[in-house]
């Protein structure tokens, strides 16, 4: 069995293994240079007439993936898209500090559990996934019932239970979707 890696670099998998085939599952991109189209063109999932093979078109922007943080006792949420989260979104109070993103927490009940630069989201491009990550923060970061070791980056998933405090807690459950 040949390695097959995506060979477009608009791909999040550019240049990582993907599954045997004639296109990436991924961009639609031809993994096999004789199976490019000779103008390198792609026609949305109809037949080339020229060969009778089937291209996909290359998306206009890469699809994005959106995080959800949903509060359980007010019903607010907050959402952070992967292409923002590139750098690091902090969750916490309002600072004032330029160049600094901070999604403002300090609405919520017993804000003040919340450090001013709690803990940060980022995506991973690597991983294709996002990731929080504690701040050193007072009163700590808990995913899924375990506490976050500061400054380490941990993946987030569908459903991951995020509490930020001790007593008290502010709990948030995550959501993770395709725009």
């Amino acid at each position: 069995m040949a390695i097959v890696k995506c060979k477009n670099p608009a791909c999040p998998y550019y240049d990582r293994t993907v599954p045997e085939g004639e296109f990436c599952p991924h961009c639609g991109e031809a993994l096999n240079l004789e199976k490019t189209s000779p103008q390198k063109s792609y026609t949305p999932l109809v037949p080339d007439n020229a060969d009778g093979r089937t291209y996909v078109e290359l998306p206009q922007k890469l699809r994005k993936n959106r995080l959800t943080l949903n509060h359980s006792n007010s019903g607010q949420t907050f959402t952070i898209d992967s292409d923002s989260a590139t750098n690091k979104i902090y969750l916490g109070r309002q600072v004032a500090i330029p160049s600094v993103s901070v999604i403002d927490m300090s609405d919520l009940p017993f804000a003040e559990r919340i450090s001013h630069l709690h803990a940060y989201v980022t995506w991973d491009n690597n991983r294709n996934c996002f990731t929080i990550t504690d701040n050193d923060s007072t009163n700590g970061t808990i995913l899924n019932g375990k506490s976050l070791i500061p400054q380490q980056p941990y993946p987030l998933n569908p459903g991951d239970r995020l509490e930020f405090g001790r007593e008290h807690k502010i709990i948030f459950t995550g959501e993770i979707s395709e725009t």
